[in-house]
């Protein structure tokens, strides 16, 4: 029985697997370990291998590069070259960094992989949508945990609020994970076009900031299309995910007076 990859692409199955071209429906090869023959949620649940080429290792190169995992450490190293906080003592501004990186980074990789290894996530890239729970759980306590931090260091709220409405999208994106596998590196990338734009308001910026602003919106029209190509999101979930990113911490600024 065919595997249902319409989670994935809303046009169903035009676009077969990989894997599956190279089976006729009579080989018997069809159940081999990369073609699951049940129709568990499992099996529907493991997105397709795009196949191997430069756009593929392009593609991955991106996922890690803008891994949402990485977002809040890019935010707080923003804040410190971008804006009047550029003139701060390098001491002061290493430890930040060191921390926020820790608490946003280090402590989510670390429960990921110890999730791995007990075997409740599947794999570090959390490709199934099954896999996204706990990790999303830890990363939205780490956010907030990482944002009263930073309200209490002398930045200014705005700062803070970043890393709070950016938990406020994670626990939006865990809801809807129940449902539907909205894009986590969307939201990252969203949320960090919208602490530029913040940063532009209320930051005494050290620099045009539009140019940025546009080759950061320019890096989510990439990313999003690195996500779909390589099979682990349809074009909508990676909208969907970047507006949810947008909009958890613009709005979040806005009613919290930033």
């Amino acid at each position: 029985m065919n595997i249902d990859t319409s989670d994935y692409y809303p046009w169903g199955n035009s676009r077969k697997r990989p894997s599956e071209s190279r089976y006729a429906p009579s080989d018997p090869e069809r159940n081999a370990p990369d073609m699951p023959a049940d129709d568990s949620t499992e099996a529907d649940d493991t997105p397709p291998e795009a196949p191997a080429g430069f756009p593929t290792a392009l593609s991955h190169l991106l996922s890690w590069i803008l891994s949402p995992v990485l977002m809040p450490t890019y935010a707080i190293v923003a804040v410190f070259i971008l804006s009047m906080f550029s003139y701060a003592p390098a001491t002061t501004k290493w430890t930040i960094i060191g921390i926020v990186f820790a608490m946003t980074c280090v402590i989510p990789c670390v429960a990921v992989f110890v999730l791995t290894r007990f075997g409740d996530v599947h794999d570090v890239a959390l490709t199934r949508r099954s896999d996204r729970l706990y990790p999303y759980i830890i990363t939205l306590a780490c956010l907030l945990a990482c944002g009263f931090y930073l309200t209490r260091t002398g930045l200014p709220l705005w700062v803070g609020f970043f890393y709070i409405g950016a938990a406020a999208a994670t626990a939006v994106n865990l809801i809807v994970n129940f449902f539907w596998k909205i894009s986590a590196h969307g939201a990252g990338i969203g949320g960090f076009l919208a602490m530029l734009l913040v940063l532009n308001r209320c930051g005494l910026p050290s620099c045009d900031m539009w140019p940025i602003v546009t080759a950061t919106a320019a890096a989510a029209g990439l990313l999003g299309a690195a996500r779909v190509w390589l099979w682990r999101h349809t074009p909508l979930q990676t909208v969907a995910g970047e507006i949810t990113g947008f909009l958890g911490v613009l709005l979040l600024e806005m009613l919290l007076g930033a």
